[in-house]
């Protein structure tokens, strides 16, 4: 992988290419390398480490049980702690999904295996999720989907989404990041699953064209290679129609998709109604756009005038 010395601040361009590259090492490491097999509850200990993780039921389910019986969390906000919101170098933990900026100084940032998020604890929804798109890491096929959708047990507790608040009939449990995209390991994959990375959804725009923007994010990564995405919901209006414990649905969806190495973007803003993938064209719109509406900061740490001239363009036609 290769990217033009030009337009990058904080990162310089080798260093931007060289963190990349190593990234996607530490990602696929992660994945697919640990010593030790599995116990007889779908866990193991890492040899070098010593932590014990999950790769199967009903390994998942019991650590969630232990988690729920331990003592409630007091989690701090982003502006009572300056230790943390992630700034600076820090943007190099969270497994490098934060390397080209944190989007917003958010309640709470959820760092995974796969992915980064910035939760609102308001309205119980991710303001942004951050993930590389690689094929090293969605074409691996090595996984099967775990569908074992569970509450975010990092959340506190009135703050977080439950499998009861999504019992109404009308509405899917979306995925913000796709499942399908992080398919390299079982634990990459089962975080997908968290309920953090899921948003009431209309069957209409979740299993068509949302689905199908998913798919075309995944085509155009084995094309292009690595890509760097963020995903979300929109609010608008005071009057937002809400399921289970006061989950408010969001009246529209974003995704941002950036190529480093072509210095290219390409984003869009879906309403939130039922939307066939032949139609996707209709909602390409600038990164500026998207910022517009979401408050959000994304690629902040490319040097300004880059950011904004990528920023600014608006595409007329898919990738």
């Amino acid at each position: 992988m290769s990217i033009d010395c030009v337009g990058y601040r904080t990162l310089s361009c080798k260093t931007l290419t060289m963190k990349l590259t190593i990234i996607l090492l530490v990602l696929s490491n992660l994945a697919f390398g640990h010593g030790g097999g599995l116990d007889s509850s779908g866990g193991h200990s890492n040899r070098k480490t010593g932590e014990y993780h999950c790769h199967r039921e009903p390994c998942f389910s019991l650590q969630d049980r232990k988690q729920q019986e331990l003592p409630e969390t007091v989690v701090p906000h982003a502006s009572d702690d300056s230790t943390y919101q992630l700034t600076g170098d820090q943007t190099n933990k969270c497994n490098g999904h934060l390397l080209l900026g944190v989007p917003s100084k958010s309640d709470q940032i959820l760092c995974r295996l796969g992915y980064a998020i910035g939760y609102d604890y308001s309205r119980k929804s991710a303001e942004w999720v951050a993930y590389v798109l690689s094929p090293q890491i969605h074409s691996s096929a090595n996984v099967h989907r775990q569908d074992n959708f569970r509450p975010d047990l990092e959340l506190p507790a009135d703050s977080r989404k439950t499998l009861r608040d999504f019992e109404e009939p009308v509405f899917d449990r979306g995925h913000l990041v796709s499942s399908a995209s992080l398919d390299a390991s079982i634990q990459m994959n089962s975080e997908t699953f968290l309920l953090s990375n899921m948003v009431p959804q209309l069957p209409g725009l979740n299993r068509a064209g949302w689905k199908g923007l998913e798919n075309r994010e995944r085509k155009w990564s084995t094309q292009r290679g690595l890509l760097v995405a963020y995903t979300g919901v929109i609010f608008q209006g005071n009057n937002l129609a809400s399921i289970g414990n006061n989950v408010p649905v969001p009246t529209h969806f974003y995704k941002v998709l950036f190529d480093p190495r072509r210095e290219e973007a390409i984003s869009f803003i879906i309403p939130h109604a039922p939307i066939l993938t032949s139609e996707l064209s209709r909602y390409l719109v600038s990164i500026d756009q998207v910022e517009k509406l979401t408050g959000l900061d994304f690629l902040d740490r490319l040097d300004d005038p880059k950011e904004a001239e990528i920023e600014q363009h608006s595409p007329r036609v898919m990738w």
